[in-house]
């Protein structure tokens, strides 16, 4: 008897721009910028200081995504579209620029996590 795997879905290969860049996803405007910034010159990735320009390309292509705020919106939902970003513990989107904890159905407390089974 011929028993053939059925394959499984695959997910899009996508970039997190969140660790190519060294920030948490609920990081303000202003830490993402300045890890930019040190990735750039300090780190030397810059091509004009040596560094190598697919990887600029990339580290760029995360900057510009994190730092605007709609395409940052776009972003997160498609990452984190199947983890439930808020029952992470991170603060939304809206709270992000606000700079005010996020405040669901909890209270502002944390609950005890139970794992799931998959």
């Amino acid at each position: 008897m011929d028993v053939t795997p059925t394959p499984l879905p695959r997910k899009q290969n996508q970039r997190n721009y969140y660790r190519i860049l060294f920030v948490q996803p609920d990081a303000p405007m202003e830490i993402v910028q300045a890890s930019y910034r040190t990735i750039m010159q300090k780190l030397k990735a810059h091509p004009d200081l040596g560094g190598d320009t697919w990887n600029a390309s990339i580290i760029n292509e995360a900057y510009q995504t994190l730092i605007d705020p709609n395409r940052r919106i776009h972003y997160d939902q498609s990452l984190f579209a199947d983890h439930g970003i808020n029952k992470l513990g991170l603060q939304s989107t809206a709270n992000r620029e606000s700079g005010s904890a996020d405040d669901d159905s909890t209270g502002g407390h944390w609950e005890e996590f139970t794992p799931q089974q998959l």
